[in-house]
């Protein structure tokens, strides 16, 4: 193999990528779109006027004390009060999670967008209108199903929007608010038509609950005002002590962190070794491999074109890697990322783009248009989607067994590795280069086997190979 050759096909490879509009606009200007098209994401939500649910809610209070509660606390007033105080306390919540140096402007920002959110709270979420009707407590309850039962029909006809009649029954249990038999008290059941809206029901469900507490409370001698703020601990963020002093803790980002190394080499392994397919099947469907071929022998055409793209792939990590890092020195979490860390990503990465690529070279090769290639990336993707299913356990727990024994299963084995290494609690030295060590093996046999398809594949037309087939190939290479 002529490595002169392998290099100039891979520059060959590298420019005929990375200097495409179609690149620039995925890689650099793409993530910029998203940015700008987020705000007018969110106005629109703004703007957006979802039509509310109007009907009746009967109410079956064998109690005879939580009906009134029910009515009231439905009240659309009552709904965008309640509604206000849960913006509040996540408001709140959100403050306490942001860096010191970003607390008070950030902070001063979330509680005007707040407060103008809930200015126009009825616009933006609708709020219910609900006609809350008390029936007797011995009322038929399957009789009132009937009636939401020849409801259906006729709210499938209603606009949205427009009154429905009769939409919920709720049952209030005879001990719901005075237990019987010591501690043990009653609940509700809630009946509806299909198809409710959901933010409708929960709006039902959440009034029933306080309505009945407030009166266990009160059937209690309790002031439930007191038991709210008995039982409601504000939010302080976690400090961590350092050597200069204290700083909020970097828990969340610690969580995120493996699993944005591992998303950042998939999209590096899968986009050079997409466009690696593509070029692979435009030549060959164009029959330029034959001319390529009389040049250079297949083993260098397949080798330039990896290493190539490889580099397309490269220049993406490194890029979205480079505004990662930036990001954490803006927030003063430079910390989180060792020197080791970036340097084991890009070894990691190189393993497992090997690997895929050799993969997407023998697939590109084996099929004549792109569209027969889809059958065959059916398995390569289950092996894509792998790291995704055991992200949570293994950040949560990276020297469990299933993490140390994925670590050693190529080719998903570089993602979870990586996902190990930038957790809080990194694996030992001798399970990382053992984990190299099993991936080096891993990319000579693939690379070895994609060779073997590669050299029958290229010159060969007509139905698409099947598995059988494509052994078939490589024991004649």
């Amino acid at each position: 193999m002529n490595p002169s050759k392998v290099m100039r096909i891979a520059g060959r490879e590298f420019a005929a990528t990375v200097l495409t509009k179609g690149f620039i606009i995925a890689a650099l200007v793409m993530p910029v779109i998203i940015g700008a098209v987020m705000p007018l994401v969110v106005i629109m939500m703004e703007h957006a006027k979802p039509p509310a649910d109007r009907g009746e809610l009967a109410v079956i209070d064998k109690t005879g004390e939580v009906y009134p509660l029910v009515v009231d606390r439905l009240k659309p007033e009552r709904i965008v009060e309640a509604r206000q105080e849960q913006a509040k306390a996540i408001t709140e919540y959100v403050k306490g999670m942001l860096p010191e140096q970003l607390k008070d402007k950030a902070g001063e920002q979330l509680d005007q967008l707040t407060s103008q959110q809930l200015d126009s709270v009825y616009e933006q979420f609708g709020v219910p209108q609900l006609r809350v009707i008390e029936l007797p407590p011995d009322t038929d309850v399957e009789g009132e199903q009937a009636k939401l039962r020849a409801q259906i029909g006729q709210a499938a006809q209603t606009e949205r929007g427009a009154d429905r009649g009769l939409l919920a029954v709720a049952v209030v249990d005879a001990n719901a608010v005075k237990p019987t038999g010591g501690d043990n008290y009653g609940s509700f059941d809630l009946y509806t038509v299909p198809k409710l809206d959901d933010r409708t029901i929960d709006e039902i469900r959440s009034a029933m609950r306080w309505s009945i507490l407030e009166r266990r409370y009160e059937a209690s001698g309790l002031d439930r005002s007191r038991i709210d703020a008995m039982t409601n601990v504000a939010y302080r963020g976690t400090q961590e002590v350092t050597e200069t002093g204290t700083r909020e803790s970097s828990l969340e980002l610690n969580m995120l962190l493996p699993g944005a190394f591992m998303i950042l080499m998939l999209m590096g392994t899968m986009t050079g070794g997409q466009y690696l397919l593509t070029t692979t099947i435009e030549e060959k469907s164009s029959r330029v491999v034959e001319l390529l071929l009389s040049a250079v022998s297949s083993v260098e055409l397949m080798t330039g074109k990896i290493v190539g793209q490889m580099a397309v792939g490269l220049t993406l990590l490194l890029v979205y890697n480079a505004v990662g890092i930036i990001a954490l020195f803006a927030f003063q979490r430079a910390d989180l990322i060792a020197g080791s860390t970036i340097a084991w990503m890009l070894v990691l990465f190189a393993l497992a783009y090997f690997m895929f690529a050799s993969i997407m070279a023998a697939i590109g090769s084996a099929v004549n248009e792109l569209r027969e290639a889809q059958a065959l990336m059916t398995p390569v993707m289950l092996f894509v989607m792998v790291p995704y299913f055991f992200f949570m356990p293994i950040t949560r727990d990276p020297g469990s067994t299933l993490a140390v024994v994925t670590s050693f299963i190529p080719p998903i084995s570089p993602f979870i590795l990586m996902m190990r290494i930038a957790s809080t609690t990194p694996p030992p030295l001798w399970q990382v280069l053992a984990g190299v060590a099993v991936n080096v093996v891993g990319v000579v046999v693939f690379v070895w086997l994609a060779a073997k398809v590669f050299r029958v594949g290229l010159l060969m037309f007509g139905k698409p190979p099947n598995l059988a087939t494509l052994v078939k190939w490589v024991r004649m290479a």
